[in-house]
């Protein structure tokens, strides 16, 4: 069953594979009987209906079944299910397709309604019955689902949303400020709408709906390694001196640069102490290093170089006390997965209100 290609399949697919695996999906229970497609009056039928017993308890599932498990079709399933369901006390709503994303078994949940895909995640809560399972493979799953919006040049979309979440954006408007193509901006705005970090208003103009949300599970998979990194030692006597020279160096050889990490974030919103200095940097990478006189280490580095895979990571950043640093989101991300408290620092800057809110 896990090596479906649950991303491609059709409705049609999704109920014959959902109606084989019955009895390993939902264990414990006896299954009555099963039926597809049930008539419920001239415009409404039930995908599936189930009729099942656990002890006493006995329950009629009615189940509606989509080919994706995004936000946006699961808000319009709920509101089919609850039409169907009424106030009957024999019947049970649920929700399946070949994935349910996190944020929609969320949803469901917070709405009372059951939940069923074919990686093996189900939750079913009525009477005195509570199937809540997580399958071993969600993770990944969610991971390389999430890759195609929070990857390369998409991020430049994201970093435009985020940084004023109050603005309705038309799509041209996102391709300019992004540097993309408005057949790009449209793909990954359709994936941000259908996992419900944005809406369309009514005039078409689209809204990030969660920023923090949004904030938060592009940091959870992001990782400053997408970009070529070295690590260095200097002679320098501390970080601040490290700070200085290559603010000094990078100016003198007309480099490109932008601070992150502790470093950045002490010239925001110092929290914690730090020993190592990361930077961004785009030119010529070996005189930088020359006119520094960096040793390449791979243990004991207190300077680590980092030469961006997009462009992106240099929007919005701005020149603080002398020195160039990453805009906050682009600090946040890379603070996320740091080591030795980088994620506590990075919700310093959420605490400081500075993300999720626009600069008015």
């Amino acid at each position: 069953m896990h090596s479906i290609k649950f991303h491609s399949m059709n409705e049609q697919e999704t109920i014959s594979e959902l109606t084989k695996n019955l009895s390993t999906l939902i264990p414990n229970m006896t299954l009555e009987n099963v039926t597809l497609e049930v008539p419920i009056d001239k415009k409404s039928c039930v995908d599936i209906i189930i009729k099942v017993k656990t002890g006493r308890i006995k329950k009629c599932l009615f189940i509606d079944v989509k080919s994706s498990g995004e936000p946006r079709i699961v808000q319009s399933s709920i509101y089919q299910l609850k039409k169907l369901i009424g106030n009957d006390k024999g019947k049970y709503p649920v929700f399946a397709s070949p994935y349910i994303s996190k944020r929609s078994r969320d949803i469901l949940a917070s709405e009372n309604i059951g939940y069923i895909d074919l990686i093996g995640d189900v939750y079913l809560k009525f009477d005195s019955v509570l199937i809540d399972r997580i399958s071993n493979i969600e993770r990944e799953t969610e991971r390389r689902l999430s890759r195609g919006i929070f990857a390369s040049k998409a991020t430049r979309i994201i970093r435009t949303l985020l940084n004023a979440p109050q603005t309705s954006w038309k799509i041209t408007e996102l391709a300019n400020i992004s540097k993309m193509s408005p057949s790009g901006v449209y793909f990954v705005i359709n994936q941000l709408e259908d996992k419900g970090y944005v809406s369309r208003e009514m005039d078409k103009s689209i809204k990030v709906i969660d920023p923090k949300r949004l904030l938060k599970d592009w940091a959870s998979i992001w990782t400053v390694e997408k970009s070529k990194s070295t690590g260095f030692f200097s002679f320098a006597k501390n970080p601040e001196e490290i700070i200085s020279n290559v603010v000094n160096v990078a100016e003198e050889l007309n480099m490109k640069y932008a601070l992150t990490g502790m470093a950045g974030a002490s010239m925001v919103s110092p929290f914690v102490r730090y020993n190592n200095v990361w930077v961004y940097l785009l030119g010529d990478i070996d005189a930088f290093v020359k006119k520094l006189d960096l040793k390449p280490t791979k243990v004991g580095a207190n300077i680590r170089i980092f030469e961006p895979y997009d462009d992106g990571i240099f929007m919005d950043f701005r020149n603080i006390r002398g020195v160039n640093v990453v805009s906050d989101i682009q600090l946040y991300v890379d603070l996320f997965s740091y080591p030795a408290r980088g994620r506590e620092q990075a919700e310093k800057l959420i605490d400081r209100d500075t993300i999720g809110e626009d600069a008015s």
